[in-house]
Formats: structure tokens, C-alpha cells, sequence
């Protein structure tokens, strides 16, 4: 996976998802992680020369560091390049530990680059108690660090902690003999892959091109260079050109060198360099410079370029120091003094024997000296538990958890399929958390707090139940979360989520999400949920609820998110139909058993302690609860109260966009109206009445529905009269009647019925556990959790009689 580091910051979905790529290459026994201090200036460079090596043979990841006073972009050379990685801005890099400690990430082995005090602290972050640690070098990071402003991070004051770290680690690899002498390192050349090169052309009659490509800093010598090939021009009587490409550090040195006629270019891709590198006949690595500072640079480095030249094919013209003194006898490698750099040249120029790249610079030849090091690395030293996890971030550990995304901001007030979901679960699972989690933009949680004062609307039992979510204060008798996330933008909601899915512990490898769309700003967060095992639950259909404007987005959210899950869930087979000619599912989705249809179900009766005092007491009493805003017929209901003064019509539920209807019906003196009421308050009020209702018209809304309120009801014993809408079949307590005279001739004979016995209608049905669609809805959560590497499915003992069953067919 390849993410372009921006001038922006990483968008927090983009982050996730670069972690669990991460993870999934640590999961890998043979995987190597390259630890990198820096990643906007050239110690990447070194760190993505490690990296192909590595990658070549084994599964590797590349981390660093983005300081921003380097810049906030990758690397120029590298920005083109695709290779896995992850690059964390400073400022954010306790969120990405907090990600790395909840997703458990460590790898089995990690080749730090450069003994810099962030690369420590990085390689601590991403290893364990058994991961193999190496330590790379390829210059004198120490010297560097003493030039740095004094109190950095990387700077003077970090440099005896980093030595320290050090002594802990007991294998080491070096770009340069001189290194690896002094830190008993096994040599890891700037390793390349051998470049396809065509013949060098005659030489130009007009000039010998002379290139150097890399970085251009004062102890490289570059000036010293661009005179000293002017004297040797003159010197040899050939034409040379000298042509510099890189980056410029102080940029005055770019000016300089053009004044001395030298042929300048700033960064130059690595997709570039070496072909660019085929063009000149000679290439310099470096020049020697009279600065005694430089010497405690220029003994321990080792350019790069020396690999980029004879990978193409063209001799390395190579400043002498103790660092190359071992390379003196390689075919194209020119060694020399400043006072010998013209016959270099000369020598360079009647090389008659063709230039290889010899296997020490190759990544097979690399790789086997990190193979040697890696068999004498240890485990990390007590001292690098130290810069690793912070034991305070312990207090809420990552465990099984199922979250329920819920599309409205109305769960646990009224019973609804989600928290039929989440109580079962719960139940079933005592030890698993189970959360049922809503987004709220401010723009919406204002205007339901406008709405409190509104008799017939739900703002009144919704706003503090909010406020409630957002405060995590909300947790049912089941033992079930309720949390808001209240987001100010719909760009806040990506990192708000996160930040969320951090303070929780919320990890997509122990946890499941169902999603019950559509859900506002989903796209916002697509990318962060899409790297949990998810469950679409299509809970009723919008697209009849949706206007001609808005129909598109609701089409796209169902297709990706159709597209996206592991499991379907349709209440209905008339909506699977619907999705299935509307091309969203197919035969295949359903007959592998992807798609599964489950009804509604009650739990919910059997925790609600009966209260005294509830009215009702006298007189026939019947019950309707639900949305009154739509699909409700409104003449049977009026019809109802015809029947007899002696029939109390109880109304329960939101009808703020029917005032005026509601207003017919409130007008008769035997209806009462109660407004919406929470399901602890529904319950007690059934206890009183004697029959309930489903008076719902049959219209393209209904067609879709599966009314949760007749299991509600006759959970509570109540028998229900209901007219003919898809979803609802004839059972035990409940009568469907396709006509208004059926349904009045049905209820008033209930009412007749009970003038003659005087009592409380009532019916007996089988116990919750007993449901069959419960049992299919917790088999799908169990086999979600089950199918993972990182979770062990709930054990037979764990699980509560009579749904013991439900774990057998999976082994």
C-alpha cells in the first residue's frame, strides 16, 4: 500500500488502514521492520536502501518519523516511490501508539537505521518481548547530532540516552569498513539493483560530462570539485562538464556552483536517477575538502553514489578516506587524492574492461550480510520497555467487543431492532462489551434541544438521553453502552472517530460492527470501518423515505456498503428481493449464505419491574405505540373509538409532522394521547390493557417494515389485532384482517368478550430464548467473532442453556 505523504495531515481512516496493512506483514513469522528517525530529508534514503533489501526476500514495512522542520513532504527522491510504510508526523505520534498497542503490532525482527534517539523510541513502539533487534550504520550520526540546536529530540542532549540504547543491541550492520571495525558490524553496502544500461556513446567532442546526483552539502567538496575540474580540463586538454542534480543544503551552494559554470538541477526522482546517471561518462561520489571538521564525517561515510555508478555502468570517481580504503581494488571504482584527481579522470577514461556491479553492492550480496547479522541479534533490552508502552494506557485493555452504529440518534429509548441486538448479545456474552454508538453533528444536536418543549414530538426524551451518550453515561440493565459522538464538521468526524475508537480500546481486531444504514457522514468514516469484520443489518428500506435528490446517496451508501460486508442482514425476504432486482446482492451472495433474512424479535419484558399505580384500571383498553408520522390509517383509528364510549384508545409515540390528524382523534373523549414515551414506560402501560393494535396502511413504507411492536406486545401477554401489511403472518395472539370491517368486527368482539368476563385479556407464548430469530441474529455474531485469527470463539460452557445449539455446527 502506497500513501503519499502531503502537506496535509493523513486523514485519520487513511492512518488505520496504514496500520492493519502494517500488521498484516508483522503477522508474517519472516517480517522485517525498518525503523527511520527522519523522513522529509535524506536519512530515508539509507532507510529505503534497507528496505529492498529486505523486501526482495521478505515481507518488510518501512516507519519513520516526519520532523516538521524538515518539511511535511516525503523525501523528494522517494515521493514517486511505492513502497509499504508508514510515516508519522511527530506532533500525532502517541495516536499512532495507541493504534500500534491496540492492534498489537510488533514484529518479529526490526533493522533500526541510524542510531538516532527517535529511531529507538520508534523500534520500541513496534516491538515485543521476542523481536530480534539490528542496528544499522552508515555515517557518524553522533557528530551529526552535536551540530543540531541543542535541545532537539535528535539534537546534543539525546546523544549519551542513544549511545546508551545502543550498548544494549548486539548486532549490528555498516555501510563502511571503518564502521563496521568500530561498532563490529557486518557490511551492508548501499545496496542496488544492477541498472540495464546501453553502451556509453563515443565521447563528446565538446565535453566529457561529469555527474554527481544526491544530496549537495559542504563536506561532499562539490566546489573543491568544480575548480579541480577546470585545472584538469586544462590539465589533460579534454573538454569537461560538471553537471550537479540533488538537493541543495545551504541553498547558496546551488548559486556557488553555478558561478564556477557548473550545470545545476535540483531533486532528481528516484525513478529518474538512474537513467540520468547513464548519460554522464564519469560519476563523483564526493571531493576532498581541507575542513578538519569533515574528517569525522568523511572516515566513517560512505556515499551512496559509489553503487548508483557502477550499477549503470560508468566509473566512480571516489575521494579517498579511510571509509573506501577497502574498495580500492574494485573494477571502475577510481580512488583519489586531490592532487591525483586528474589522472583519475584519465585512468577513468581508458578503462577498457566493462563495469559489474559486484555482489557486495547487490541487495543478494546485502542481504546476506543482514542474514549474518540477524543470527547474533538478541531480544530488545530492558532499557527499551522504557520508551515503549505507557503503562497508564493500560487502564481500559482491547477486548472483545461488538459495536452497533445505529443511523439515528434515537437507541435504547425505544426497544428498536438495535437493541434487541445488543441486549441478546450482551446476555448471551456477559464478558464481551457491547456498544451501541450513534453520530450526532452539532447542527442536528441543536435542533433537537429547539424541539424539547414539543408535546407530540420525541426531542423531549431524546435531547437528554444524548447528552447522556456523549457524557458515556448510558449504560441499560443489560449491561449495554450507549455513546454519541458529537461532531462539530462532517471532516471532524474522521478524526473524532478515531480518537474515539482510541479512548475505547475499540480494535478492529477484536471487535465486530453492525451497521444499520443509511448513516449520515458514513463516507467520512468509510475507511476506518472498513477495516473491522462488518455486518449490514438493512433494517427497512429508505429509498421510498428518500427524495428524488437524495435517492443517489442512499444508493451509493447501500452498494458500498453491500459491496463492503462480510454478512447481510434483511429483515424481510420482500426487501431482499427488492436489493437483489435493484443488483446490489446476488443468486451466488444468497445461496453461499451471505444474505440471511431475520424478523424481528422481543427481549425486553422479562427486566422491567411492574410498577404500581399505572392507570387503566377500569374499562376496555387498547394500545397502539409507535411513529405516528407515517403509514398510520387514521380513519380505522377514528372507527375504533365508534364503537363504544366504553373503549379507552391509547396512543403512544411521535406525531409532530400529523398534527391535525392527531388533533381529530384527541378531540373524542376516549382517546388519550401520551405522546412518546420510553419502552420502560410502554411496558407498564401494556400491563393495563387489554388489546393492541397495528392499524398500519399497506403503502411503499410499510412494504418494508417488520413491525417489532406486535413482539413487544405480546412479550407482555397483550393480543393484537393488526391490518394486512407485508411482515406480518397470522400466529398465536395476533389477528390480521385485510379489510377495516374485519378488523372493527374483530375488535369489537374482544371488547364484547371482555364485558362478560370482567378481566384482563391475556395470552401465553414461548419464552424469548426459545425465538428463532434471536438464535440466527447471536449465530452470525458468533461465527463473526470465531472467524479471526486473533479471537478465540466463546466456549460451549460460557454460553447459557438453550442456545448451546447454536455453537455446534461450528465444530
Amino acid at each position: 500500500m502506497h500513501v503519499r505523504v502531503a502537506e496535509q495531515r493523513v486523514p485519520a481512516g487513511a492512518i488505520l488502514q496504514q496500520v492493519m496493512k502494517a500488521r498484516q506483514v508483522a503477522k508474517r513469522p519472516d517480517s522485517v521492520a525498518i525503523a527511520c528517525w527522519e523522513s522529509s530529508h535524506n536519512p530515508i534514503g539509507r532507510a529505503h536502501v534497507l528496505y529492498n533489501v529486505i523486501a526482495k526476500h521478505r515481507p518488510a514495512f518501512l516507519f519513520s518519523f516526519n520532523f516538521s522542520e524538515f518539511g511535511t513532504k516525503l523525501w523528494a527522491p522517494l515521493e514517486n516511490e511505492n513502497f509499504d510504510r508508514i510515516v508519522i508526523p511527530w506532533d500525532d505520534r502517541h495516536q499512532y501508539f495507541s493504534l500500534f498497542q491496540m492492534v498489537g503490532l510488533h514484529f518479529p525482527t526490526i533493522w533500526l537505521s541510524k542510531p538516532r534517539l527517535p529511531t529507538f523510541e520508534l523500534a520500541a513502539r513496534i516491538s515485543g518481548k521476542t523481536t530480534k533487534l539490528i542496528l544499522d550504520h552508515d555515517d557518524n550520526d553522533h557528530h551529526f547530532s552535536k551540530q543540531t540546536k541543542a535541545d532537539r529530540y535528535y539534537g546534543p542532549n539525546s546523544v549519551p540516552l542513544a549511545s546508551y540504547l545502543q550498548t544494549g543491541i548486539t548486532a549490528h550492520t555498516a555501510a563502511s569498513a571503518t564502521l563496521a571495525a568500530e561498532c563490529d558490524a557486518e557490511v551492508v553496502r548501499h545496496a542496488r539493483a544492477a541498472y540495464q544500461y546501453v553502451t556509453p556513446p563515443p565521447a563528446d567532442p565538446e565535453a566529457i560530462k561529469i555527474g554527481f546526483i544526491g544530496t549537495v552539502r559542504p563536506h561532499k567538496g562539490l566546489i573543491e570539485a568544480a575548480r579541480a575540474i577546470r585545472v584538469s580540463s586544462w590539465n589533460l586538454q579534454i573538454p569537461l562538464k560538471f553537471h550537479v542534480y540533488g538537493d541543495f543544503s545551504p541553498a547558496s551552494l546551488k548559486d556557488e556552483l553555478t558561478e564556477l559554470g557548473v550545470v545545476v538541477q535540483d531533486n532528481v526522482k528516484t525513478a529518474d536517477l538512474f537513467g540520468l546517471l547513464s548519460t554522464f561518462d564519469l560519476v563523483l561520489t564526493g571531493f576532498p575538502t581541507q575542513g578538519v571538521k569533515d574528517e569525522s564525517i568523511t572516515r566513517y561515510q560512505i556515499s551512496s553514489k559509489i553503487g548508483d555508478a557502477l550499477a549503470v555502468g560508468r566509473p566512480a570517481l571516489v575521494p579517498y578516506s579511510q571509509s573506501v580504503e577497502d574498495l580500492d581494488n574494485i573494477n571502475g571504482v577510481f580512488i583519489f587524492h586531490s592532487s591525483t584527481f586528474s589522472a583519475a579522470i584519465k585512468n577513468a577514461m581508458t578503462l577498457k574492461t566493462e563495469i559489474g556491479l559486484p555482489h557486495q553492492f547487490s541487495f543478494d550480496g546485502a542481504y546476506e550480510a543482514f542474514h549474518a547479522a540477524e543470527a547474533k541479534a538478541t531480544t530488545p533490552p530492558i532499557s527499551f520497555r522504557l520508551l515503549g508502552k505507557d503503562t497508564s494506557e493500560q487502564a481500559l485493555a482491547v477486548q472483545n467487543t461488538l459495536v452497533l452504529l445505529w443511523k439515528q440518534n434515537d437507541a435504547g429509548i425505544y426497544g428498536r431492532r438495535v437493541d434487541q441486538i445488543a441486549r441478546s448479545y450482551k446476555s448471551l456474552f456477559p464478558s464481551f462489551r457491547v456498544i451501541v454508538l450513534e453520530f450526532c453533528h452539532r447542527a442536528t444536536y441543536d435542533a433537537i434541544a429547539n424541539q424539547t418543549f414539543e408535546f407530540s414530538g420525541d426531542a423531549k426524551i431524546v435531547s437528554p438521553a444524548i447528552d447522556r451518550k456523549i457524557a458515556r453515561s448510558y449504560r441499560d440493565a443489560y449491561g449495554v453502552d450507549y455513546h454519541t459522538i458529537l461532531h462539530s464538521t462532517a471532516d471532524s468526524l474522521n478524526n473524532d472517530f478515531i480518537s474515539y475508537l482510541i479512548e475505547q480500546r475499540i480494535s478492529p481486531t477484536h471487535s465486530t460492527l453492525i451497521l444499520f444504514p443509511v448513516i449520515r457522514f458514513l463516507e467520512q468514516v468509510y475507511d476506518i470501518i472498513s477495516q473491522f469484520h462488518c455486518i449490514i443489518d438493512i433494517v427497512d428500506n429508505q429509498f421510498p423515505w428518500s427524495t428524488e435528490t437524495s435517492k443517489k446517496y442512499v444508493g451509493s451508501q447501500y452498494f458500498s456498503l453491500t459491496s463492503m460486508a462480510e454478512t447481510l442482514v434483511f429483515n424481510s425476504q420482500f426487501n431482499v428481493d427488492f436489493f437483489k432486482d435493484y443488483g446490489m446482492i446476488t443468486d451466488q451472495d444468497i445461496e453461499s449464505g451471505r444474505v440471511s433474512v431475520i424478523s424481528n424479535w422481543y427481549s425486553g419484558a422479562e427486566v422491567q419491574p411492574p410498577e404500581a399505580g399505572i392507570g387503566c384500571e377500569t374499562g376496555f383498553n387498547i394500545i397502539y405505540s409507535g411513529n405516528m408520522n407515517d403509514r398510520i390509517d387514521w380513519g380505522l383509528l377514528e372507527s375504533i373509538t365508534l364503537i363504544s364510549n366504553d373503549i379507552t384508545l391509547h396512543l403512544v409515540g411521535a406525531a409532530r409532522r400529523r398534527i391535525d390528524a392527531l388533533g381529530r382523534l384527541t378531540a373524542r373523549r376516549n382517546v388519550v394521547y401520551w405522546g412518546p414515551m420510553q419502552e420502560s414506560q410502554v411496558l407498564n402501560l401494556l400491563r393495563s390493557c387489554d388489546l393492541a393494535i397495528v392499524p398500519h396502511v399497506s403503502d411503499e413504507v410499510s412494504s418494508y417494515m417488520n413491525p417489532l411492536k406486535v413482539h413487544m406486545y405480546r412479550a407482555m401477554g397483550v393480543p393484537v389485532i393488526s391490518t394486512d401489511v407485508l411482515g406480518l403472518t397470522a400466529d398465536e395472539g395476533l389477528s390480521i384482517f385485510p379489510d377495516h370491517a374485519g378488523f372493527l368486527d374483530a375488535v369489537k368482539l374482544a371488547w364484547e368478550q371482555h364485558c362478560l368476563s370482567g378481566k384482563v385479556s391475556r395470552i401465553d407464548l414461548p419464552k424469548d430464548d426459545e425465538n428463532p430469530s434471536k438464535h440466527a441474529y447471536m449465530k452470525i455474531l458468533i461465527q463473526s467473532f470465531a472467524g479471526r485469527e486473533d479471537k478465540k470463539r466463546p466456549q460451549n460452557d460460557q454460553v447459557p442453556g438453550g442456545v448451546r445449539e447454536l455453537l455446534l455446527p461450528l465444530g
